[in-house]
This record gives structure tokens, sequence and C-alpha cells, in this order.
């Protein structure tokens, strides 16, 4: 397991390793520590937004989303897309 992961990361890097042999496929390895430092990052953004309103003033001093509910958003399109590039689909752990 990666150093410095925090707890998503390290869930989510017990339950794929727990799942799948990643020893044949190194390249793999650094998408998923990739995949656990973006879940890491999207809990950090999912408890600061809790925490704070719902909106905020914009550059023109308009109501806009709290950008860290834009950020965790993007932040998830991102794990979506690590995980979809492991490539696990109809895969079988022998």
């Amino acid at each position: 397991m990666p150093r410095g992961l925090g707890t998503e990361g390290q869930k989510l890097w017990k339950g794929i390793v727990g799942e799948f042999d990643l020893g044949a496929e190194p390249h793999k390895v650094r998408i998923l520590s990739d995949a656990c430092a973006t879940a890491d990052v999207i809990k950090r953004l999912d408890d600061a937004a809790r925490k704070a309103p719902l909106t905020v003033k914009g550059s023109m001093g308009q109501e806009v989303i709290n950008p860290l509910i834009a950020q965790a958003q993007t932040a998830r399109g991102q794990l979506a897309q690590l995980l979809g590039r492991l490539n696990f689909a109809g895969q079988d752990d022998d």
C-alpha cells in the first residue's frame, strides 16, 4: 500500500488488492494509487463542503455554487475514469 493514503484511499486499496492480483500488471498499481489518492481528496472536499455554505458570492457578487462542491464532482469523475482504466470488468482473480 502506498504511504500517505487516508482512510478512504486505504479502504479502496484493500478492497481492490483483496479482490484482484495486480502482480502481472504493474501499470495498474500506479492507476490504483492515483485512484486511492483521489478517493482521499473527495473525502476531504466532502468534509469541507459539509461545513461550508451551499452557495458563495462569485466574482461579480452573484450567488454561485460553492467551488468545493464542483471540485468534488470533478474528482468523482476522475475517480470513475481511473477505476475504469483498471479494466476489471469480467475478470476473476484465480
